[in-house]
């Protein structure tokens, strides 16, 4: 079905507004992210999308935007439609993060296609650049990959089910009773997530016409040698992430028999390809090393910058590549760098400790999304002959960075050898040591709420709370020589070794806070989602390090177990994990420690994911401990209402304001949370066992 699509409702530009003088929650919860960003065949402008939060009608607004280098100036393409939070393939159920995917430009740059989220549906959209108009194509599911037809005349896509049509398919067998099976993941919904993904048919649609059909061999084929599989750029803890174009899924024949793990092709028959540096090291991201397909032949780089964590790849044009690699300590840094395969050397553009990725090069500069500690993303050029790095556009004028507390890297090496990093701020004009706020578990890009986005870093600090933003260590090692995913997951929980692994990094980050005057020992909270949550939760049974905690999402106890599916319970019991396995359920589970932790827990959490939390509420609950828990209706592993985004971040504040401060809100809204924490602190006040702070050195081998 063919519908003129609506002018955008959220502009482009940002209205022009006094610039803020300090940025707290109002500012974090408002904030645009910039997503989508393409650049024209010809190399002057680029499309992208604009997103923005809307408290006032618990939703999202946003925009596709055409910003044209040579003036400056930027047009409203079309209204962007709401939240695109796609099903993932083989879970059956979404995350709650946004992911958009990079438009697609025609060859004469006369016309971009993108996806929006309107209606329940993620439609095609197609925009004519010349005449500045928009029209969206609607089909039975919800698009999720496309490519231009060779003359530009249509667009072949494939598409996975809508909601509607789940919810259908469930629906005729929930009248004849579910068959209980491996479909089915408990803790997140009482009927059959996975088994109704269909054959990903590919369609054809004459964007003049509105006419849609089954796509022939030959319009197959041109789908699967140019369609390009897309990854993730979530740059760092970002709610906000670019499906970029990687490799197609089809490569050229010539790189048949090489473990090849991305490429791209040059010109009409050559490729630029990475594989791993060693076939010792050879696992599921291991060291990689840039090759090239030159004059016939195959050339391997031998410059330094062509070897290690390279993870992204374009093409300047038939004889050079622009490639982006992570390094330094601890991977924190950035590198963009300019390969000359004619000469193979390689010259290095910018090293950062910023986070620059969706690079696209031109003739002078690249363009690329940029953001850093404390400047959200924008968009920028960067020249290659001085290395400048010139903004574009900044979608957040009204912030600018003398409005945000200074954040300070700190590096440091664990007990286990690891190489961490983070970023410290403390509170203005305020001597320490603070209380302390840890916010994991990445720490590259903008600082805003750690991962999931549900901790107001900045809010934290203008309260009075020294904050360390710490980036998890990976198992690097590991993954660089073991490639199957089960195989990965099985040896990190031998021996608990990535839980020791973060709760080294966490103890010995709060050390080096302490030592440095920054914080307090005896007031350190500690907050988390996923595996953030997890180092938690190991914390507050293993170092008593922690004096308040604040958790959003599920934790470990013997309940899991029968939440799961067969065969995640398949692989706990082969791998010690087993409901009768009860070194590791003492190792792990809050409800079996609950007798002797004494740090107050906030839980707020999905109501997808809530019964993984009720174990050890009630066990908490039952031996009258601080245990305070919140569930959202209609949540994912991240939640994405604006207005449950607001409330976890100002509860979280009133939170540790409580506990580490001994401050309470005027705020109304909190008057009942305030009398139940009271009485749980006085219950506390009487408890015979007082919490026991942590040393430096303390032993997580």
């Amino acid at each position: 079905m063919l519908t003129w699509a609506i002018a955008a409702a959220l502009s482009c530009t940002p209205p022009q507004i006094e610039p803020a003088a300090t940025v707290g929650v109002a500012e974090l919860i408002s904030m645009r992210d910039i997503s989508g960003l393409s650049l024209s065949p010809d190399e002057t402008r680029a499309v992208f999308q604009v997103q923005q939060s809307d408290v006032e009608r618990d939703d999202y607004r946003s925009a596709w935007c055409l910003v044209d280098f040579a003036t400056g100036g930027i047009r409203e393409l079309s209204d962007g439609g709401t939240i695109a939070m796609p099903v993932l393939a083989g879970l059956g159920r979404r995350t709650g993060m946004w992911m958009t995917l990079q438009p697609r430009w025609t060859s004469d740059g006369r016309a971009v296609a993108m996806l929006v989220r309107r209606d329940g549906r993620t439609a095609l959209q197609t925009c004519e650049l010349r005449r500045m108009r928009c029209r969206l194509f609607v089909s039975s599911g919800d698009v999720e990959d496309l490519v231009w037809s060779g003359d530009g005349r249509g667009i072949l896509f494939t598409s996975t089910p809508s909601d509607a049509e789940r919810a259908a398919a469930r629906s005729d067998e929930g009248d004849l009773g579910y068959r209980f099976d491996d479909r089915f993941d408990v803790f997140h919904a009482l009927f059959p997530l996975r088994g109704f993904e269909t054959n990903r048919e590919v369609r054809y649609i004459d964007v003049h016409a509105g006419r849609e059909r089954t796509a022939n061999a030959q319009e197959i084929e041109r789908f699967q040698t140019h369609r390009r599989s897309p990854i993730s750029t979530t740059m760092g803890a970002g709610r906000s992430a670019t499906l970029v174009a990687s490799a197609p899924v089809t490569r050229p024949a010539s790189l048949s028999g090489r473990d090849v793990r991305d490429f791209i092709r040059l010109g009409r028959d050559g490729a630029v390809w990475t594989e791993p540096t060693s076939p010792d090291a050879a696992g599921s991201a291991p060291p990689l090393t840039l090759f090239a397909s030159h004059e016939g032949d195959d050339l391997r780089c031998r410059a330094p910058e062509c070897e290690g964590y390279i993870v992204e790849l374009a093409a300047r044009n038939e004889t050079s590549v622009l490639f982006i690699r992570r390094e330094g300590w601890g991977l924190s840094r950035h590198g963009l760098y300019l390969w000359d395969i004619d000469t193979n050397t390689v010259r290095s553009l910018l090293v950062t400790d910023d986070v620059i990725r969706v690079c696209a090069p031109r003739r002078m500069d690249a363009i690329c999304l940029h953001e850093g500690p404390t400047r959200p993303r924008r968009i920028v050029s960067v020249d290659y002959a001085s290395g400048a790095v010139r903004t574009l556009v900044d979608a957040n004028p009204a912030l600018p960075e003398a409005a945000f507390a200074p954040a300070r890297k700190l590096e440091w090496r664990s007990p286990r050898g690891d190489e961490l990093f983070g970023y410290y701020l403390t509170p203005p004009d305020a001597r320490g040591p603070h209380p302390l706020i840890v916010v994991q578990y990445r720490a590259t890009g903008f600082l805003r709420g750690g991962v999931g986005d549900e901790y107001p870093i900045q809010a934290f600090v203008r309260a009075g709370f020294a904050v360390l933003a710490l980036e998890r260590p990976d198992p690097l090692a590991l993954r660089a020589v073991v490639r199957d995913g089960d195989e990965i997951d099985q040896r990190e929980w031998e021996g608990l070794s990535e839980r020791r692994r973060t709760l080294a990094a966490l103890t010995s980050g709060i050390d080096r806070m302490v030592e440095m005057g920054i914080a307090d020992r005896a007031r350190v909270g500690v907050t988390g989602l996923s595996d953030g949550a997890e180092t938690a939760v190991f914390g507050l049974i293993h170092c008593a390090c922690i004096a308040a905690a604040a958790i959003s999402s599920g934790v470990h106890d013997p309940m899991s177990y029968y939440l799961t599916s067969d065969r995640q319970r398949e692989a706990m019991r082969l791998h010690g994990r087993g409901p009768d396995d009860s070194q590791f359920w003492d190792d792990v589970s809050l409800s079996r420690n609950a007798a002797r932790i004494e740090a107050p827990i906030l839980a707020q959490v999905a109501d997808r994911e809530a019964l993984f939390m009720l174990q050890a509420q009630r066990t908490f609950s039952d031996q009258g401990k601080p245990f305070d828990l919140f569930l959202f209706p209609d949540g994912y592993h991240v939640k994405w209402r604006p207005r449950h985004r607001l409330a976890i971040y100002q509860r979280s504040l009133r939170w540790f304001e409580f506990w580490l401060l001994q401050r309470e809100s005027e705020d109304a809204a909190f008057g009942d949370e305030y009398a139940r924490w009271r009485a749980w602190r006085a219950h506390l006040a009487e408890s015979d066992a007082p919490r026991q702070i942590a040393q430096p050195g303390l032993d997580t081998q």
